[in-house]
């Protein structure tokens, strides 16, 4: 078996959305999906764009106003805190921010240095997403042509991502996880690891935000829904991330482009 992962400083990043300090507790970052609070300008952190950085100020800051004592908190209040504060990442912010680790340390070049904004006409939208691009990168610009290229199961590699276009009932969401470990057999992937900012409708309204799955290779000739998709030890229909992934009307493998 041979274990390839991400480089240290980008599952670091992995690691402080998994296990936010508030106070004296630690709690994965909720997921916060911008279309449902509305918000179209602001803080990062209140776009689900924000860094565990930023993050951690705003709570700060949120604390002194309203007078709570951070480390008074039980863990479920802080991950209260955090939700009806409406803090959180999303799962393009989630990605955007562990990408541009890996690709800061590969290249030495920050991401938005390998991201372009096709329909991005006008000169204005164009200064906005200069200066605002984590904000204005989603599912779509990762999905874009210009910025990745659709990947083999057989080829897939840490720092690759999946991307779900128009999923649901209504097809109107899309949602990417991004590869961070890779398990290989005599050089034939056998386990893709995954981390994502995601709510199941079991989770209720405070146990969402980021987590992890596995995707075990059990064909790697067919396709990635063909293979058995484990999270939160649920599988098959139970896994809420694999019935989003088969209601994609576009699933894709693929690579940022650098």
């Amino acid at each position: 078996m041979k274990i390839n992962r991400l480089s240290k400083s980008a599952m670091t990043i992995i690691h402080d959305y998994l296990h936010i300090a508030i106070g004296k507790q630690y709690v994965s970052c909720p997921y916060l999906n911008n279309k449902t609070t509305k918000v179209r300008a602001g803080l990062r952190v209140h776009l689900g764009k924000g860094s565990t950085e930023d993050i951690r100020k705003e709570v700060e800051i949120l604390a002194r106003k309203t007078h709570t004592n951070l480390n008074n908190l039980k863990k479920d209040e802080a991950k209260k805190f955090l939700v009806d504060n409406n803090i959180g990442i999303d799962c393009s912010g989630l990605v955007y921010h562990i990408l541009n680790e890996e690709v800061l340390k590969n290249t030495g070049k920050p991401l938005k240095k390998f991201l372009s904004f096709p329909k991005n006409t006008h000169l204005f939208r164009k200064l906005i997403t200069q200066f605002r691009t984590v904000e204005n990168t989603n599912v779509v610009i990762f999905s874009d042509n210009n910025n990745s290229e659709v990947i083999p199961l057989q080829a897939v590699q840490p720092g690759d991502y999946i991307t779900m276009l128009n999923t649901g009932k209504q097809k109107n969401f899309d949602h990417i996880l991004i590869i961070h470990q890779v398990v290989h057999e005599d050089s034939t992937p056998k386990e893709l690891h995954y981390t994502h900012s995601l709510t199941w409708k079991k989770d209720g309204k405070y146990n969402h935000g980021v987590k992890q799955g596995i995707i075990t290779i059990t064909n790697p000739e067919k396709s990635i829904l063909n293979q058995i998709w484990t999270e939160k030890e649920s599988t098959d229909q139970e896994n809420e991330t694999f019935v989003r992934a088969k209601s994609a009307e576009m699933l894709e493998i693929r690579r940022i482009k650098t």
